[in-house]
């Protein structure tokens, strides 16, 4: 998957906007950590050890 981040840097600290792959609508985020839970996989439901 493909993100494309828009970062800026100020004195109160970093913010910007995450747009997905295939998505028209970016999401904002403000700090490192938000940043990082937008670019993680999306949750699955279920166990990922049952099988298919």
């Amino acid at each position: 998957m493909r993100f494309v981040v828009e970062l800026e840097h100020g004195p109160d600290g970093v913010h910007g906007r995450v747009t997905r792959e295939g998505s028209d609508r970016p999401e904002p985020f403000h700090g490192w950590l938000e940043l990082l839970r937008l670019l993680e996989p999306p949750d699955v439901w279920g166990n990922p050890w049952d099988d298919p």
